[in-house]
């Protein structure tokens, strides 16, 4: 998922190949000895000599610096992502895990031939290919019969067919070296990130029985104190979990799997109640659809019963489509903020750098926060534009309904309780995670920043007016590489953390607390580590916090006895 996280919403390496073989027994016998040959050190100026060469074949597809697009992800700071094991593991057999921005497209053209890449972008009258051996490949959509995800990426599967083991053992040792400078010095950009003496407790919140099929997100349902709705990315489908003295009863609250597409990291990703869900009974879901070849989040309004057990069953009353050039950073969240509007979390759409400047375009949706009125319609939309949008009056093309822009991967955000700033965990490129506090109509970077550090000027406008905030604090690759927003804490069972902003990241699953001054890093802290990659953080009724595990285990976050020192 986490998200689904671009990871679902995270940062896969080596994963691209084009046919799938069925491994037998003696080929699964050399894959052991390649392994076992690779965990061991090896000679670092060989390795580099065999990545470069013909048998290695990884140049073609793989940059190790600058930002040269190919058809595999960029490698300059893949020692600080990966440990040997899965480095091993992602060259050996690249099909066991392909993450959605290299995963392979087939297109089947009306003369029968059949085109397979990686999708570059889409636009209003071509798909662009990058292929496997680097071309670039423009397929006018006239002549595309049908298009369809690949089952496989484009990395051999061969790779011990060419190479022996000693040299695999040597390329394992060259990519590890492969780590991110640290560059200058930045308050907000921790080299080190500190342990509190205690860590945090997990304890899961249900048992083993009730655990769920990947879920992305939890929310406490209004009105009660024991209550949750838990979407689950894959099945689409969103369960309520009740809590109470008689032991937990779990049940099926609606399934969108009609409406929604589903895949390795497609699906439903978010749900918010409507502020009088009480009285009205309307609640709000991002999820994603395929219309006409274009994949798109949606966002849409549904109905519950009378008596707010379940949904009603109708048709969802879509509010809100947003299409990308691409598969990929499609944002994910969505929430009512203090002021009773919908904020709806829109990420840049791809492809990979956002090439297109989608973070700085306002004439489109994506790279941006936006926010809705749905309590009122015009006669253009099924919702009307807040009178406080910054962008509403506007002339030209500006969209209304733009909050704030320039973001990457926008996966959760937050309010804090007490102050009510919004909070944005956005998911970086290529070297940084950034976690920021937005305000209305600003300019957040992407992808003219990265973090504190420029990225690109090709979208850098030159009048002077335009300010780029930065993020409150920003880490390194070596800490995480897809960022998991959290929640300010304002429960009652911890003084010390009372104010601290509680965050995690879904591969490295470290969770850390941090607090900021005027959106200045004050103190950051390490308070734990998740047991599963954790895709979203929950709060209950008390402000007390949970934390979503994919792999299907919700938990509560327990601060007694943790100190935030």
């Amino acid at each position: 998922m986490h998200h689904a996280h671009q990871s679902l919403a995270s940062v896969t390496v080596l994963t691209l190949c084009l046919t799938v073989q069925v491994i037998g027994q003696e080929d699964r016998k050399i894959l052991n000895e390649y392994r076992n040959a690779a965990m061991m050190s090896g000679d670092v100026a060989l390795g580099k000599v065999v990545f470069e060469s013909k048998e290695g074949a990884c140049k073609k597809c793989h940059a190790v610096s600058g930002k040269e697009r190919l058809a595999g992800p960029n490698l300059a700071v893949i020692g600080d992502k990966y440990t040997r094991e899965q480095l091993i593991q992602s060259v050996l057999e690249p099909n066991a895990g392909i993450h959605p921005d290299y995963a392979s497209l087939v297109v089947i053209t009306t003369d029968g031939k059949t085109h397979t890449g990686v999708l570059r972008r889409r636009t209003d009258s071509e798909i662009e290919l990058i292929d496997a051996e680097g071309k670039l490949l423009r397929i006018p959509l006239g002549d595309v019969e049908e298009q369809k995800r690949g089952k496989t990426s484009l990395m051999p599967t061969g790779l011990y067919k060419t190479v022996t083991a000693d040299q695999f053992a040597n390329m394992i040792a060259y990519l590890l070296t492969l780590k991110q400078k640290e560059g200058e010095a930045h308050p907000g950009l921790p080299v080190e990130i500190r342990h509190t003496t205690k860590p945090v407790q997990l304890v899961p919140l249900h048992s083993e029985e009730m655990r769920f099929d990947h879920p992305v997100w939890i929310v406490a349902k209004p009105g009660t104190n024991s209550t949750f709705l838990v979407v689950e990315q894959q099945t689409c489908k969103v369960w309520q979990l009740e809590k109470n003295q008689h032991g937990d009863q779990k049940s099926l609250f609606a399934d969108l799997s009609h409406e929604s597409i589903s895949g390795k990291f497609e699906g439903v990703m978010c749900l918010a109640f409507h502020p009088e869900f009480l009285k009205n009974g309307k609640y709000y879901l991002n999820y994603h659809v395929r219309e006409e070849g274009v994949f798109s989040p949606v966002i849409v309004e549904r109905q519950a019963t009378k008596d707010l057990s379940r949904d009603l069953g109708r048709a969802s009353r879509r509010l809100l489509r947003i299409k990308q050039r691409t598969d990929l950073h499609w944002g994910g969240m969505l929430a009512f903020g203090p002021d009773g509007y919908l904020y709806i979390g829109a990420g840049d759409g791809g492809p990979q750098e956002d090439p297109d400047g989608h973070g700085q375009d306002l004439s489109i949706f994506l790279g941006k926060i936006l926010r809705i009125d749905v309590d009122h319609a015009t006669s253009e939309k099924p919702y009307a534009i807040p009178d406080t949008n910054p962008f509403k009056k506007t002339a030209g093309d500006v969209r209304p309904e733009i909050w704030a822009y320039g973001f990457r991967m926008p996966w959760r955000f937050s309010w804090d309780s007490k102050t009510k700033d919004l909070w944005v965990g956005d998911i970086g490129q290529n070297l940084f995670e950034e976690v920021s506090i937005a305000r209305v109509g600003e300019n957040h970077g992407w992808n003219v920043f990265e973090g504190f550090t420029p990225f690109s000027n090709q979208y850098r406008r030159s009048d002077d007016d335009v300010t780029f905030t930065p993020p409150v604090v920003s880490y390194r690759r070596k800490l995480g590489v897809s960022v998991t927003g959290g929640y300010v804490y304002r429960g009652t069972r911890s003084p010390t953390f009372v104010g601290a902003y509680i965050f995690s990241d879904f591969e490295s699953k470290r969770i850390w607390a941090m607090t900021q001054s005027n959106r200045k890093l004050v103190k950051i802290r390490q308070i734990g580590s998740c047991p599963e990659k954790p895709a979203s953080f929950g709060i209950d009724s008390e402000g007390e916090l949970f934390i979503v595990g994919y792999q299907g285990t919700i938990f509560r976050i327990v601060l007694d006895d943790a100190i935030f020192e």
